[in-house]
């Protein structure tokens, strides 16, 4: 007789609600061992049937209780072929590597367990991963996060999704009906011994103080903690929306830089400026790991009130740098100065310059019908009949010097970065057109003397910048 619980029926239509699940999908199914994830496989393997998505068996090997460990991965791997179902594992020496990094034990785990899981997505070796964090797990993420000290992303708690490719389907339901349904379906299960280990501080919330706030205070704690999770979610994504919005025409990205006007950072709400300076730091360093509330609040003090030219330092080599009216954020190694570029040009022609992330279309036309929607501001009109027949298009480099329109003796070019404002951090990667007979023009400077004088019977050179892709 098949067995069929309420908590199996409320749940699978959730997921058939959700679409959690699609035919033709590769779930892999994260089992430990315990009753939560060995359910969670049941349960998907029941609704595969159903619903045309193939499952596989993921198990990753801490390494950090001996024989226990090994015993876990071999009763998964069991589970795993009496399901005819594939195995896939991973391993890594958690305590070794939390002694390495100096690193809290529990977050190294985590790190490496889900960088296993997103390799296996990665990899094509399924399309999704399901995980059975339940609702106890929930109340118990945002309660150490409001500990810690958390603002609204952090009362998120755990998302039911991350990027669509991790998946917690248990959300809903409690521990209490996940262990009884286990034990009504007679599931096999392992007991993590460590998970009794108050040492741990989520098992001094899990066993402390979630049950005495319950005897105490309100038996549905955990409930309304899941409930401020979910609020605080869609909080959150509207905020995030809007400091997207609210700033997104004044980002810039260059190279691997973020930039912005202070004055727009000051003119936003505190709670938007501050979500727009998380955007930037993650978009710089591609995660916002290591980077605290802390440290966004010393971010957004140092744009208002720092001086041009200051710089601010910030965990993992980003750097802040404020630059006249500009906040600018990058990797130290960004700052690098290895990496120049020079590229041969023959007018009429269109360059593509990767290392600033930029194409240069080269141009000739008559002056009186030049489409005025063409020319770029930040270059000059040059008269094409006074050019070497080779010109080189480049990075700025220490020393250039010329003699621009209005002198009458050749000037450093970094002096003229000073008086147009030109940030120190982007001087590198400046662009100049070079020839045989001297630099032709700079980047939003005046033009050679020489390469702007002259008839040149109504022909000009006009040089667009756009961004590449």
């Amino acid at each position: 007789m098949r067995v069929r619980s309420n908590v199996y029926d409320r749940w699978s239509l959730e997921m058939r609600r959700g679409h959690f699940f699609r035919p033709g999908e590769r779930i892999g199914v994260a089992v430990s061992g315990g009753p939560d994830s060995v359910l969670l496989l049941d349960f998907l393997d029941r609704l595969s049937r159903d619903t045309g998505f193939t499952l596989a068996v993921i198990h990753f090997n801490h390494h950090l209780r001996g024989t226990e460990s090994e015993e876990d991965e071999e009763f998964v791997r069991n589970r795993a072929r009496e399901l005819h179902l594939p195995f896939l594992g991973g391993e890594a020496r958690v305590a070794e590597e939390a002694r390495k990094q100096r690193r809290n034990l529990e977050a190294t785990a985590r790190d490496l367990r889900y960088r296993f899981f997103l390799g296996l997505v990665r990899q094509g070796r399924v399309d999704k991963v399901a995980t059975a964090h339940t609702l106890d797990d929930q109340a118990e993420t945002v309660l150490i996060h409001i500990l810690r000290g958390t603002g609204t992303k952090g009362l998120g708690g755990i998302h039911p999704s991350f990027e669509g490719k991790i998946i917690r389907p248990f959300l809903s339901l409690t521990r209490h009906e996940i262990e009884t349904t286990a034990r009504e379906r007679k599931l096999p299960f392992r007991v993590d011994s460590t998970n009794l280990d108050t040492r741990f501080r989520r098992n001094k919330v899990r066993l402390g103080l979630l049950p005495l706030l319950e005897k105490e205070y309100n038996p549905e704690v955990k409930r309304l903690l899941s409930e401020l999770a979910a609020r605080a979610r869609e909080d959150e994504a509207y905020l995030e929306q809007q400091a997207r919005e609210r700033a997104g025409a004044w980002r810039m990205r260059e190279g691997g830089a973020e930039r912005i006007p202070r004055r727009v950072l000051a003119g936003l709400p505190p709670a938007l400026a501050r979500r727009v300076l998380r955007q930037m730091v993650q978009a710089v360093m591609g995660s916002l790991h290591g980077v605290t509330y802390r440290h966004i609040e010393a971010l957004q003090d140092f744009s208002l009130k720092s001086q041009s030219g200051r710089k601010l330092l910030l965990p993992h080599g980003l750097v802040a740098r404020t630059e006249f009216e500009w906040l600018i954020l990058c990797q130290e190694a960004g700052e690098s100065k290895a990496a120049g570029f020079a590229y041969a040009v023959v007018p009429p022609g269109t360059i593509s310059v990767a290392e600033i992330g930029r194409s240069f279309t080269f141009k000739v036309v008559d002056s009186e019908q030049a489409p005025r929607d063409y020319i770029s501001g930040e270059w000059p009109e040059l008269n094409p009949l006074n050019l070497p027949a080779r010109l080189l298009f480049r990075n700025w480099q220490e020393g250039d010097r010329y003699c621009p329109t209005g002198h009458q003796k050749p000037v450093r070019v970094k002096e003229l970065f000073r008086r147009h404002k030109v940030p120190a951090g982007d001087r590198f990667h400046w662009p100049v057109l070079d020839s045989e007979r001297g630099i032709v023009c700079v980047r939003g400077l005046p033009a050679a003397k020489w390469a702007v004088s002259g008839e040149g019977k109504g022909r000009i050179l006009l040089i667009q910048e756009t961004a590449l892709g």
